[in-house]
């Protein structure tokens, strides 16, 4: 009873929304071929984003704390973020760094998450390496792409816009988690703070939304469309 009532109550927010449509979205690439394999892992990835928003959303309804799922998620996110960009790097040695960092990261992260950071709430120690790292890669992503001599058409270069996207969120959404972890920190309830609350809300929507049509570009830009004659 108690689980029907919370289906009855619950209200999909924007990001379940966003996150749904990009879901049907990538899933287009299972219709072209060929399909480099991060593509394929893109729809797994949005349908777990989906999945843990409505867990959060739940235990969040039941008044109990929800960071320690999206700590726990960040480190899966991540390290998805290093495969995407591992695969559509070309250098074989940076290929090779990331793996290795991927690794330390992995265990850094859920050590601190488990010995050294016992306190309820965003972890941010855990966040900040992660956006670090996956800037790193993306920036040099970028460098390997204009360095390249053979001209390439990047409207129809679904790494590109798909390293976009992840740069795009990560970027903004550190300075929004910065925030919004300073207001949860300062244990202050103001008008002032309430009014920033709702700003980062309308930043944060507006972010995720770019990145969906960053994403969608992405998936969708290797479809030909056929010119009447």
């Amino acid at each position: 009873m108690e689980d029907s009532r919370y289906l009855n109550n619950m209200h999909f927010t924007i990001f379940d929304y966003i996150v749904i449509a990009i879901f049907l979205i990538s899933l287009s690439v299972f219709f072209q071929k060929p399909t480099p394999i991060y593509l394929k892992f893109f729809p797994i990835y949005f349908f777990g984003a989906l999945v843990m928003g409505f867990w959060e959303e739940w235990v969040a309804q039941h008044g109990k704390y929800n960071t320690g799922l999206q700590n726990i998620w960040g480190v899966f996110e991540f390290c998805f973020y290093f495969f995407v960009l591992r695969e559509i790097i070309v250098r074989k040695k940076i290929k090779q760094i990331i793996v290795c960092v991927s690794v330390l990261f992995v265990v850094f992260e859920f050590s601190n998450l488990i010995f050294i950071r016992h306190k309820v709430g965003f972890n941010p120690v855990n966040f900040t390496f992660g956006c670090l790292i996956t800037v790193l890669a993306c920036i040099y992503y970028f460098v390997e792409l204009f360095q390249k001599t053979e001209t390439q058409t990047l409207s129809r270069l679904p790494a590109f816009w798909i390293s976009s996207a992840i740069l795009f969120n990560t970027v903004l959404s550190f300075p929004i988690s910065a925030i919004a972890s300073f207001l949860e920190e300062s244990n202050k309830v103001s008008i002032a703070n309430q009014f920033i609350y709702r700003n980062l809300d309308f930043i944060s929507d507006i972010m995720i939304i770019i990145t969906a049509v960053l994403y969608a570009i992405g998936f969708l830009c290797r479809i030909r469309i056929r010119e009447s004659e």
